[in-house]
Formats: structure tokens, sequence, C-alpha cells
């Protein structure tokens, strides 16, 4: 067994790193989470991942050369402390794998849910309270906003809604 260590990939190129490194007899470790983002209108829960552009991988450097996983299709180089490898510990990665595991249902997401009680941040309607009822588009959100002591619908962009907590959405 040997040590684990940190890779930089090329630009969108972690599963190309990844399917070649393995190839190689080299174990690697690309952590996923499942995220949910606004497409075309509607929630959708996507697999991303949580760190990109970088990979882990675990290798004996008395079998594997250094050189052989730089110079592997999609990895960029070896992310590096004076000049020597970045070494990962162990339980960073048993961590990382027990958050990530495939069977993980959890969901990342920054998306108001329906009822939410949202502040305005800019526009007209700074500073008023706002409750949000859906999405609207891929940048908007459809909320009910108190005037004049009614509740009044307007579509207003994420990102100039925020969560009681000081949050943007």
């Amino acid at each position: 067994m040997g040590n684990w260590f940190l890779l930089q990939t090329k630009s969108r190129q972690e599963s190309r790193a990844v399917e070649n490194l393995e190839r190689q007899g080299v174990d690697s470790f690309c952590p996923m989470v499942r995220v949910e983002k606004v497409s075309r209108g509607t929630r959708v829960v996507k697999q991303e991942v949580l760190f990109p552009g970088y990979l882990f991988v675990n290798f004996n450097q008395t079998s594997v050369s250094a050189t052989t996983v730089r110079s592997t299709r999609g990895v960029s180089h070896f992310v590096t402390c004076a000049g020597s490898p970045v070494m990962v510990p162990d339980t960073l990665i048993d961590q990382l794998q027990k958050r990530t595991d495939i069977n993980n249902q959890e969901i990342v997401s920054n998306l108001p849910q329906l009822g939410d009680q949202l502040e305005v941040i800019d526009g007209p309607f700074r500073g008023l309270n706002a409750v949000f009822t859906e999405i609207d588009g891929n940048q908007r959100a459809v909320v009910l906003i108190n005037l004049l002591n009614q509740q009044v619908k307007a579509s207003l962009p994420f990102s100039s809604l925020s969560n009681k907590d000081g949050n943007s959405t």
C-alpha cells in the first residue's frame, strides 16, 4: 500500500484522469456529491465533482513512478509544497469516502424550498420580506411580497434574494 497524494487535473478532465490512472494500476479517488440545481426552469439533481480540478491518488513510489502518474492523460501536475508532492493523510481520505459514498442520498442545495422566508437585498423591493413560491426560469424566483397589507406575486432574480440568515440564494 502506498501513500495518498493530491493531483491537479486539466480542466474538467477528472474522469479521464481517473480512467487512465486505473488502467495503469494506480488507485485514484475523485469525490462526487449530488447537487440540486435549476435547469430549464426545473429542479434537477446532478452528480458533480466535490473538488473540481483535483483528485487523490494512492500509489507506491517504488513500483510506480511519479513521472508516469504526472504524465497521465487528464493530469496536469502534483500539488506540491516546497517542491515535494503533498501527502494526504489516510484519515482524511477515509472521511471523504464515507461522506461521498455512492449510497449516500444526501443532496447539496442552496435553492430555497416552498414557503422559505427570504429578504430582498437588491432592486426596488430592497429590505422587504418575501416568501418563496416557485422557480421562474433558470435565474429567477416567484415570491410573495407583503405590500400595503396584501401579498403580491413578484418575479425576482435569485441574486437579489437572501435567506433570512443572510446567505444569498
